[in-house]
């Protein structure tokens, strides 16, 4: 009688294993692809947002969207210096809801290639109140936002290093040397003040973040 209760106590607890054994195998392969519609819904978004690029400085001044498109052809004729009519434009928006702040306004170019023909130009905007930034998602924009630090440090070291997409790149990692002399205790690091101008562009690329955040499938 005993081994019977044994027995039947054994073959429960081997069922119940079963079951228990195909159910973390399916949730392991629900995972899995959870995961991997994930990744693809992401390599989408990167896709989506390549001929992307995010105009700011731009004031409110348009009534419609012909306005806005020509607001923005004629910044990149007079300042970017590459000529540039509506045809090269597929699609102008501002970004976010109308406020007290002015919105960035994002640019979706034709072609990969005139976009990149414009951000190799975009320099000829420095002396200006309007720059150009990559379209970014959230995520994206926040991780690169926590690898800056690092990218700080990898400078600081004499390291050639630049942030590409979410992943710092380093060209020529340099190994580091034995100070030969202690430097002096009247020196002391010089630290860098950074100007007004670069404080607002620094304020405005934060409100743009907080803004993509809501429409990051955008």
């Amino acid at each position: 009688m005993l081994d019977m209760k044994e027995d039947i106590k054994c073959t429960i607890i081997n069922s119940l294993n079963e079951k228990f054994n195909h159910l973390e195998l399916k949730n392991d392969l629900l995972e899995k692809k959870i995961e991997e519609q994930s990744n693809k819904i992401k390599n989408l978004e990167r896709q989506f947002r390549r001929r992307n690029l995010v105009l700011f400085g731009v004031e409110e001044s348009e009534k419609s969207y012909d306005e806005l498109e020509r607001l923005v052809t004629n910044i990149i004729n007079t300042y970017i210096r590459i000529s540039c009519d509506t045809s090269n434009i597929e699609a102008v928006r501002r970004l976010g809801k109308k406020g007290e702040k002015v919105r960035p306004i994002v640019i979706t170019f034709n072609t990969l290639g005139f976009k990149i023909k414009i951000q190799k130009n975009k320099h000829h905007l420095k002396n200006t109140s309007y720059y150009l930034k990559e379209d970014y998602p959230f995520e994206i924009l926040n991780k690169r936002k926590e690898l800056k630090v690092q990218l700080q440090k990898e400078k600081d070291a004499g390291n050639t290093a630049f942030l590409k997409y979410d992943k710092i790149i380093i060209s020529n990692k340099k190994q580091p040397q034995k100070e030969s002399s202690k430097r002096n205790l009247s020196e002391s690091p010089e630290t860098p003040h950074a100007g007004s101008k670069m404080f607002n562009k620094l304020t405005e690329t934060t409100q743009y973040q907080n803004k993509s955040s809501q429409h990051s499938t955008a």
